[in-house]
C-alpha cells in the first residue's frame, strides 16, 4: 500500500505543477511500470488498447453535436422556453438555469459544455437583474452536474465501456435520478432566494406565453426527445444516437434557425477533434496507471476491504462514497471512472446489488469532483478562471471572474442535493431500476 500511496503523491505533484491531467497519468504510469521492471512495449499496447473500442465512438459524436448546438444557437431557444416555464417562480433566472441544464443535458451529456454555454448566457443576465455573483455561479456550477447524469451521458458511456453494463440501461436508470436532482436544485434556488431576501421583479406566468414560446422553441425541444425516444424504443443504439444528434443539429442550424454556416463546419470539427483527443488521451493515461494499480493488486485490496473487512453493504457504500468524494477533490471524474469502474462493479456484485442500481449512483458520486475545489472543472469554468493544467491541458475561457473560494460555500446545498439523490437511489432501488425494467424488461 506504501507504493500505491507514493503513486498518488507523484500523480498529484504532476497535476499541481501544471501538467495536463492526461500527461500526469501517463508519466506516472510509465514511471512506475519502468521501476517495476515491465516492458515499455507492453505499455504501448495497453495505451492503444485502452481507447480501442467501438462503444467509445459515442463520445466524439456527442462532442460534435454539442459544438453544433452552440453554433446553431439552440441554447437560446432552450433558455427562452425555460424562462416562460419557470422564470415566474421566486428565484427567477435561477430556476431557468436549472431547467435549461436539464434539457441541455438531454442533448450533449457534457458538464463542461453546460457550464460554459449556459453560464455564459445566464450568469451575466442574473447579475444584471440583481442576483449576487456567488449565487449565480453556484447555481450554474451546481446545475452543470445534470448534464453528465441525464442521458445521453458521456460519464455513463465511459462506465459502460469499463464494466460492459449495457449503456442503454444506464441511460434510462440515470434519467429519473437526474430529473429528481434538478427538482431538488430548484428547491435550493427557491430557499436561497428567500434566505437572501431578494425582491427581484419577475414576469407573471402566462399559459399563452408558455405555449407560444414552446411552439417557437419546438425545433430545439424536439432534439432531446428524439434522442431519448430513439434509445428507449431501440430504434438506435446510444452510439447511433450521437450520429442522430449531429444530423438533427445540422438540420436545425441550416434549415430552422438558419444561424449555422458552412464556414462554421471546419471550426466545429477542429474544436471537436481537440476535445475528443484530450478525452481519449485521458482514457489512455488512466488505462496505463490503472494497469500499474492492477499489478499492485490495489483494486482487489479495495474490494476485499469493502466487502470482507467492513462486512456491511451500508458501510461499504459509505466507504466508496467518501473515497470518491476525496479523490474527486484532486482527480477529474473521467479519471476516477477509468480507474475504479470495474472495482465498483465487482463490489456491487459481491454485495448483491443490481448492476444498474449500484452503478448509476456511483457514477453520480464520481461527478462530484467536478464541482469541488481544488480541481472542480465545472466550478472553475463557472467562476471564469483560465486554467490549463486542471482541465485536461486545455485553456478554457470561463464566465464570471469570481474567486473559487467565494463560490464554494453557496455551492454546498447543491452538493447536498447530489448526496440526497444518491442516498435515495440506494434506499429506494426502483428510483433507478424502474425505467430500465419497464423499457428493456
Amino acid at each position: 500500500m506504501l507504493t500505491v500511496f507514493l503513486i498518488f503523491i507523484v500523480l498529484l505533484a504532476f497535476i499541481f505543477l501544471g501538467f495536463p491531467i492526461f500527461m500526469s497519468l501517463l508519466i506516472t504510469g510509465i514511471l512506475f511500470l519502468t521501476l517495476g521492471g515491465n516492458s515499455l512495449g507492453l505499455t504501448v499496447i495497453k495505451m492503444f488498447g485502452s481507447a480501442n473500442s467501438l462503444s467509445l465512438l459515442a463520445i466524439p459524436y456527442f462532442v460534435i453535436a454539442g459544438n453544433i448546438i452552440m453554433k446553431a444557437r439552440i441554447t437560446d431557444k432552450l433558455v427562452n422556453f425555460a424562462d416562460a416555464a419557470v422564470g415566474w417562480l421566486p428565484g427567477g433566472l435561477g430556476h431557468v438555469n436549472v431547467l435549461t441544464s436539464m434539457i441541455f443535458g438531454g442533448i450533449q451529456g457534457s458538464g463542461c459544455a453546460d457550464a460554459a454555454a449556459i453560464g455564459g448566457m445566464l450568469i451575466p443576465a442574473m447579475e444584471k437583474q440583481g442576483y449576487d455573483k456567488d449565487y449565480s455561479v453556484a447555481v450554474t456550477a451546481g446545475s452543470s452536474m445534470l448534464s453528465p447524469i441525464i442521458p445521453p451521458s458521456i460519464a455513463m458511456i465511459l462506465y459502460s465501456y469499463y464494466t460492459e453494463v449495457p449503456v442503454g440501461r444506464l441511460f434510462m436508470g440515470a434519467l429519473v435520478p437526474g430529473i429528481l436532482l434538478g427538482l431538488l436544485q430548484m428547491g435550493v434556488v427557491y430557499l436561497e432566494y428567500r434566505l437572501r431576501k431578494y425582491d427581484i421583479p419577475r414576469t407573471r406566468f402566462s399559459l399563452r406565453n408558455l405555449l407560444t414560446t414552446a411552439w417557437h422553441s419546438l425545433g430545439a425541444l424536439m432534439m432531446p426527445l428524439i434522442i431519448l425516444s430513439g434509445i428507449c424504443f431501440g430504434i438506435v443504439t446510444p452510439t447511433e444516437s450521437g450520429v442522430l444528434a449531429i444530423l438533427y443539429g445540422l438540420l436545425y442550424g441550416f434549415c430552422i434557425s438558419k444561424t449555422l454556416k458552412w464556414s462554421d463546419i471546419p471550426g466545429i470539427l477542429i474544436d471537436s477533434a481537440v476535445t475528443t483527443s484530450v478525452v481519449y488521451m485521458t482514457i489512455v493515461g488512466a488505462g496505463v496507471l490503472s494497469n500499474v494499480l492492477v499489478r499492485l493488486h490495489f483494486q482487489t485490496e479495495v474490494q476485499n476491504f469493502a466487502v470482507n473487512t467492513l462486512g456491511s453493504p451500508v458501510l461499504a457504500v459509505l466507504f466508496l462514497i467518501v473515497t470518491f468524494v476525496i479523490l474527486g477533490m484532486f482527480l477529474d471524474p473521467t479519471v476516477i471512472i477509468a480507474m475504479f469502474a470495474a472495482t465498483v462493479l465487482a463490489i456491487g456484485n459481491s454485495l448483491g446489488f443490481d448492476p444498474i442500481q449500484f452503478g448509476v449512483p456511483m457514477v453520480i458520486v464520481m461527478q462530484l469532483g467536478a464541482i469541488t475545489p481544488p480541481v472542480g472543472t465545472f466550478l472553475f469554468i463557472s467562476c471564469g478562471i483560465l486554467f490549463s493544467g486542471l482541465l485536461f491541458g486545455l485553456i478554457v475561457e470561463g464566465v464570471a471572474k469570481l474567486p473559487v473560494e467565494k463560490a464554494a460555500k453557496p455551492l454546498l446545498p447543491y452538493i447536498a442535493t447530489v448526496v440526497i439523490v444518491v442516498a435515495l437511489a440506494f434506499v429506494f432501488p426502483p428510483l433507478v431500476t424502474w425505467l430500465p425494467g419497464l423499457i428493456y424488461g
